[in-house]
């Protein structure tokens, strides 16, 4: 996914539907847009939040199960007070790389969190479930000392066996997204 080679946030949200995402995160819609749009310029938010407080993502609905948040270069994987609400009675999974390469992945359910590491260093796993996670962890290749992009495809392997859901460019090209803007901090 070179598109987001300076930096994402992928966030899986469980029976919760895009416009509701978009609700749940105290956002406000600004248009619909596709992939490219979204990504194309590859800078996203330039390090991170905006200078203006304000984090901009795409949600997209996946299938009967998943929405998908999608933000380019941003910091909304490590917004914990938009992740946890967002996870309210639900299960959210999250995998994030900053811009300087450090990164996230956490599976949150009803504001707490599951499983959280760190997928492009070798770190421990915490978390009220990490014991029931380890197989699919071991079984996405988690772990295994790796080239920094492989790492990432570990955590996206990950997160499909924990969501079911398979993710491909060609399927995110074709989907339109919730183009959104939610103020940090909340």
């Amino acid at each position: 996914m070179g598109d987001l080679s300076k930096g994402f946030c992928f966030v899986w949200v469980r029976r919760v539907r895009a416009s509701a995402v978009v609700r749940r995160m105290g956002a406000k819609e600004l248009e619909r847009i596709g992939w490219q749009q979204m990504v194309g310029a590859g800078d996203g938010q330039s390090g991170g939040t905006s200078s203006s407080g304000k984090l901009y993502f795409g949600v997209a609905r996946l299938d009967d199960d998943w929405s998908l948040v999608v933000e380019d270069n941003g910091g909304l994987g490590v917004e914990d007070g938009l992740l946890r609400p967002l996870s309210d009675g639900t299960v959210v999974v999250c995998l994030y790389r900053a811009a300087d390469g450090s990164g996230r992945f956490a599976v949150m359910e009803d504001g707490r969190v599951s499983l959280e590491f760190d997928p492009t260093v070798d770190s421990p796993a915490v978390g009220t479930r990490v014991g029931e996670f380890a197989g699919a962890m071991k079984a996405a290749g988690v772990g295994v000392v790796r080239a920094p992009q492989e790492r990432i495809a570990a955590g996206f392997a990950l997160a499909e066996r924990v969501t079911g859901v398979p993710l491909s460019l060609s399927g995110l090209q074709e989907r339109t997204y919730l183009f959104s803007v939610v103020p940090t901090g909340q």
